[in-house]
């Protein structure tokens, strides 16, 4: 496949069908002038109560349709377009407090109460066959007929891993579908789907998941993500019910990005602001804190907490934020421009390996998708570039997912051809595209840096 080189597009033909919200009108009820020293002790007064859903005015809903038709110098079918449609109907979450202010964050290693407690919840007080691992405590546990595998890795280095897991020893095989088992593969597989039904309770719902949570790992957690999916061997149908959670920090979740979906190569790439001046890659120093468990039929499938973190206020000063309106402004007529950017600037790459970023500059059409919009906390280097602390600010994730019209690739003498059909991009945790609060920069999370100069920063 041939590596293309990605340049920033002109965008022709472009139909904006934005919906604007409900006006607001106010009414005033003041009979008699104000000192004007009074007055402005009102305004300050009220500025200070405002807690910070009334502060950026967002919509319960944000509602989008763009359509356009990109063109590129460097597209190889020059007189055909790209078709660029994205829609959304997504929940805009804010979180409900009275303000934000900037934290300092380090990372911590996992408690010996939270390995106990795993132990004890999951285990069930069954005795651990331990492992011979220099490097991590490590063993299994044999509960209601299914074999679970523990692990607790101590990062050593600063950039290490801290990582606690408790899992099915084979649970990939559960999640296989439709791939082709060995015949002893599949017995275990059908064995354990029947201990399943027999150590579960059916499904868990999301206030079942969070309560176990709560007791398990120390802090305030926020549901970011649930999903169900039905299993199958033979006759036997069981549901598996996933949860990722992310940590709240005085009520504000710090927004979860999927760590997989970031390329690893890519994630101290340099940058350039908007006059072209360069600047070096910044990696964030460690990766970002995990929690997820899954269930199958009620019983325990997989646990993981990876990477925890402590924080503290830099100060108790309000931040100012930006009225939703302009930030969505920001997003939109930012998200067409970077489909037809230059290649590092693009959309995260599909499975987080790939060299190659998609919807391609060649794609015949990309349909973008924003599922959900939510103010919370991003990690950014402090500047000391330390990998054991760091700053949260607040940003705007557009979560989404894509898929473009991909054409057929000519490769070897020429006479073969690789046809790329549809990609898509639907993990749950991908932010599609990141706005500071305050200012409205555009964030490249792959980068940790800075990529587009929008506000005054």
């Amino acid at each position: 496949m041939k590596k293309i080189k990605m340049f920033m597009g002109a965008v022709l033909c472009m139909n904006l069908l934005a919906v604007s919200g409900c006006d607001r009108a106010v009414q005033s009820a003041v009979v008699e002038e104000k000192d004007e020293t009074d007055q402005k002790k009102e305004e300050n007064k009220k500025t200070v109560q405002e807690t910070v859903a009334e502060q950026v005015e967002a919509p319960e809903t944000y509602r989008a349709i763009i359509q356009a038709d990109l063109r590129s110098a460097d597209r190889e079918d020059k007189e055909n377009p790209m078709k660029f449609t994205l829609t959304a109907d997504a929940p805009v979450k804010v979180p409900d407090v009275d303000t934000i202010c900037l934290k300092k964050v380090k990372r911590v290693a996992i408690s010996e109460e939270e390995q106990n407690k795993i132990k004890d919840t999951f285990g069930k007080g069954q005795l651990m066959q331990e492992e011979n691992n220099e490097n991590e405590q490590a063993g299994t546990y044999t509960v209601d007929g299914l074999t679970y595998q523990y692990s607790y890795v101590k990062s050593e280095q600063e950039s290490d891993v801290e990582e606690l897991g408790f899992q099915i020893a084979k649970f990939v095989f559960d999640d296989c579908g439709d791939m082709t088992l060995a015949s002893s593969e599949k017995k275990e597989r059908e064995e354990r789907f029947q201990n399943y039904i027999k150590a579960g309770s059916g499904k868990v719902s999301e206030k079942e998941a969070k309560e176990k949570v709560s007791g398990l790992v120390s802090g305030d957690w926020e549901l970011f993500e649930s999903s169900s999916k039905a299993l199958t061997e033979g006759n036997t149908t069981l549901e598996k019910d996933d949860f990722i959670f992310e940590r709240a920090l005085d009520g504000i979740p710090v927004n979860y990005v999927r760590e997989i979906s970031l390329p690893v190569n890519e994630q101290a790439l340099e940058w350039e602001n908007e006059d072209g001046t360069l600047h070096e890659g910044q990696s964030e120093g460690w990766e970002n804190e995990v929690l997820t468990m899954d269930f199958c039929s009620g019983t325990i499938q997989s646990f993981l907490h990876r990477n925890p973190i402590e924080a503290s206020n830099v100060s108790d000063e309000r931040l100012f934020l930006l009225p939703f309106d302009e930030v969505k402004d920001i997003f939109e007529k930012t998200i067409t421009l970077q489909v037809m950017t230059e290649d590092k600037n693009r959309m995260i790459a599909v499975d987080g390996g790939s060299n190659y970023r998609y919807p391609s500059i060649d794609a015949q059409s990309a349909e973008i998708t924003i599922t959900k919009v939510q103010l919370g906390y991003m990690r950014m280097p402090d500047s000391e570039g330390s990998n054991t602390e760091a700053v949260l600010i607040p940003v705007w994730d557009f979560y989404g997912t894509w898929t473009s019209e991909e054409p057929e690739y000519k490769y070897g003498n020429g006479e073969d051809g690789l046809v790329m059909g549809d990609v898509t991009m639907d993990d749950a945790g991908v932010s599609l595209l990141t706005i500071d609060a305050r200012d409205g920069s555009v964030i490249q999370r792959v980068q940790a840096g800075w990529a587009v100069s929008t506000g005054d920063k």
